[in-house]
């Protein structure tokens, strides 16, 4: 399996939430996901609840300005600045953000095991409990 397996996931993952498609989206992520925030304050998003509100999460532009991809054996992180424009549950939720993923290579295909999101200029993430 190479990087570009990888990079194949990658840009499967960002069509699933641009398209909100959660049946997609299932196939690429592992069991234990979740979305993890920081700031503006904590909060975990599970998997199941992250499917469920992926329908209602409208991105209208996402732009990436900086990417750096490590992988390690069974293990990648994806480390990005991304410039959105989206709504969330029907609240504004753009801004640029800094986003790091974590891929784990399982059953022989990479899975999102956690994303971690930073927002540097929006509000908090409706939803996330």
């Amino acid at each position: 399996m190479t990087s570009s397996d990888l990079e194949q996931r990658m840009l499967a993952f960002q069509r699933c939430v641009e398209e909100r498609d959660a049946k997609a989206a299932e196939d690429l992520l592992d069991d234990k996901f979740a979305l993890v925030l920081a700031h503006p304050a904590r909060a975990v998003m599970p998997r199941q609840r992250w499917l469920d509100v992926l329908p209602d999460y409208i991105v209208h532009s996402y732009e990436v300005e900086e990417l750096s991809v490590d992988v390690d054996g069974d293990c990648a992180t994806v480390l990005q600045r991304a410039g959105m424009n989206a709504t969330v549950l029907g609240q504004d939720r753009s801004g640029v953000f800094v986003i790091s993923d974590v891929w784990r290579r399982r059953g022989g295909r990479w899975l999102l095991w956690r994303r971690h999101s930073t927002p540097i200029s929006a509000g908090e993430l409706p939803g996330a409990n």
